[in-house]
């Protein structure tokens, strides 16, 4: 069994080294971190690559996955929760990551530290890795003297927002796969198999004779059989069009105000950006940050465009000596729980504790309100591809129909 030399720091930060015998790297930082030893340096034996290290020198250079940054804010916030040094803390996710993109990161960081970086600009300047909402709580951790605090949010943040992902990705696979199922068939039937079928029809019946319905769908395969490149271009050049469009800030604010309208789905990201505003809220009050620049910081965590200059709105209001209730409530876009919550909060001198209370409230019910999306999803999918299965058919029944009914004798 190989001897491993480490250098690590034990649960009070004071830095300790050894030897541990183990059968690899992995059990060696697990053998040393049930003795609460956190490992900062691991020499591996002969032939074998350090802990921390990639096979590939352009590993870190991938963007983390979800669900590995929330892993990895997590394990920094627990760090530094436990009262290791944040070049410490650094040093021992680089050792006991179990993924190599993750560990190239952490060191990378690390060195930045090392090097006499704050921790927020070393995240700065990795804008794939880290987005900048969580540079600017980072950075307001640190002037506050908090950022154990503000990782820990940050962590639980980035864990809700991949558990919100993975739901409605579980629930939208299988109606995404039907729905491009049945969009491909619809293609193939219109432009290549009701030709074939409508051609006898249409030797028998002028054009001006056949159904409205049997009109719109050969009018449609002509259209895909002749101008189907086109439509195809038209298409991208609409989306790409779009995009663009979006990526203006006043494009984005019109796209985010409609999302607020449309029902069911509107009152589902309402909600979810009301709980995410009384949790981050909650939080910077908690940690001492004053309500203006925590407003600043927490109009990122909306995902919403709409909503985040609301909070501009209500910023103006307070810089001129207003609370921040009345200033909400005139929005019209935030709940009158939240908002009485938050008088109360600032009338007792609780507003922390409140806010952070709603706030868990706000998630079950945003729980609640996706899951109601969810279901109603599938619902109204097979409503619109009866519609396109009735339009097809009525378009190919009913000329075949009249044919008979005009018939002698029938």
């Amino acid at each position: 069994m190989p001897d491993y030399t480490y250098n690590a720091l034990d649960d009070r930060g004071a830095p300790v080294s050894g030897r541990v015998a183990a059968p690899g790297r992995a059990e060696a930082i697990a053998q040393l971190a049930a003795r609460k030893v956190y490992v900062t340096d691991l020499d591996a034996p002969d032939g074998e690559a350090s802990a921390g290290q990639a096979a590939s020198p352009l590993s870190w250079r991938r963007k983390l996955s979800p669900r590995l940054r929330a892993s990895m804010l997590q394990q920094l916030a627990t760090a530094l929760k436990a009262g290791l040094p944040l070049l410490s803390a650094l040093r021992v996710i680089e050792q006991q990551s179990d993924s190599r993109a993750a560990g190239r990161l952490a060191r990378s960081l690390a060195d930045d530290v090392q090097a006499g970086q704050s921790l927020s600009e070393a995240m700065a300047a990795r804008p794939r890795e880290f987005k900048p909402l969580e540079v600017s709580m980072v950075r307001v951790g640190e002037t506050a003297g908090v950022l154990d605090d503000v990782m820990n949010y940050l962590a639980d943040f980035a864990e809700r927002d991949v558990e919100v992902r993975n739901q409605i990705r579980s629930a939208a696979t299988y109606p995404v796969f039907v729905l491009s199922l049945a969009a491909v068939s619809v293609v193939v039937i219109v432009a290549v198999i009701l030709p074939r079928v409508m051609g006898a029809v249409t030797d028998e019946v002028t054009a001006a004779a056949l159904p409205l319905p049997t009109r719109m769908l050969l009018a449609l395969s002509a259209a895909l059989r002749h101008y189907g490149w086109a439509m195809a271009l038209g298409a991208a050049g609409a989306l790409a069009g779009f995009r663009a469009w979006v990526a203006r800030p006043e494009g984005r604010y019109a796209l985010d105000r409609f999302k607020l309208r449309i029902p069911v789905l509107g009152g589902a990201i309402r909600k979810i950006a009301v709980a995410r505003f009384a949790r981050t809220l909650g939080t910077l009050s908690k940690s001492g940050i004053q309500i203006l620049e925590a407003l600043d910081v927490l109009r990122g965590t909306l995902g919403n465009e709409a909503l985040a200059r609301r909070i501009d709105e209500v910023s103006a209001q307070i810089t001129r000596g207003e609370s921040i209730a009345e200033p909400l409530r005139q929005t019209g876009d935030f709940p009158p729980l939240l908002i009485q919550v938050i008088a109360m909060g600032e009338r007792t001198g609780r507003l922390d504790e409140l806010l952070l209370q709603t706030a868990s409230a706000y998630e079950k019910d945003t729980a609640a309100a996706i899951g109601r999306v969810m279901t109603l999803l599938p619902g109204v999918l097979i409503v619109l591809l009866a519609l396109v299965v009735v339009f097809i058919l009525s378009g190919v029944l009913l000329p075949i129909i009249e044919m008979q009914t005009a018939l002698p004798g029938m």
